[in-house]
């Protein structure tokens, strides 16, 4: 997943994910959301939930570059990921995600979203650090699933979108054995829908809901169905 967007206000995130928090500013509604962008993310705080600013773009270790997602599988072998599952999940909030088909031309701009939800919850690990002047700093993670039938013309994957059951699950130290077992998307096929949208959306620094606007599809496009 390489952009996202997240226009679902201050209520209805922390009415979504039982989570609270006193920043305003961190839900001005984000059309093109890129890696090096801050966002917010849920985070479990001693017994409760927290809504907690986060750079997308996790590092890591000091001496490793960081990374904007990763997929499941890569769990399954890797101590480190593991533990981060443990100790540090996470879930952000999102509307909805882009994704981009390959043409003859130019890549063409799709926008799918789950049309049951104004905001979904998207599997995540975070890190923390302290910066110099006392500040904690956050960065998180998308976590990536194989695409189910409606993506999969698009990408072969996409983001694990968790179902609000799994929520308390994830973020109480499960999250590794959900990994084990694994997600899937098809569960969302009848809840999601893709369309194509303004190739504005191409310019990280548009930002405005005119990105999310469908456009008709065009004649003679082998594409997703839109809905």
């Amino acid at each position: 997943m390489k952009r996202y967007v997240l226009e679902a206000d201050k209520f209805i995130i922390e009415e979504a994910f039982d989570a609270q928090t006193d920043a305003e500013s961190l839900f001005n509604p984000n059309y093109n959301v890129i890696p090096g962008n801050t966002m917010p993310i849920i985070v479990n705080d001693g017994d409760a939930r927290a809504v907690v600013s986060s750079m997308w773009g996790l590092k890591p270790k000091e001496d490793q570059d960081d990374f904007f997602e990763v997929g499941q599988e890569e769990f399954s072998d890797n101590e480190d990921l593991i533990k981060l599952a443990k100790s540090s999940s996470c879930i952000i909030p999102m509307s909805g995600f882009y994704k981009w088909k390959e043409t003859v031309d130019d890549p063409l701009p799709f926008y799918l979203r789950v049309l049951t939800t104004e905001a979904t919850g998207l599997a995540g690990i975070y890190t923390s650090y302290e910066h110099e002047d006392g500040r904690l700093i956050h960065s998180f993670a998308v976590i990536t699933m194989p695409a189910n039938a409606l993506v999969e013309p698009l990408d072969n994957r996409m983001p694990v979108i968790l179902e609000e059951k799994d929520y308390g699950p994830w973020l109480n130290g499960n999250a590794p054995d959900m990994l084990e077992n694994g997600f899937s998307g098809n569960h969302l096929l009848s809840d999601m829908s893709v369309f194509r949208v303004p190739e504005l959306v191409n310019d990280p620094s548009n930002n405005s809901r005119e990105l999310v606007q469908p456009i008709p599809k065009l004649r003679n496009y082998d594409g997703p169905e839109e809905d």
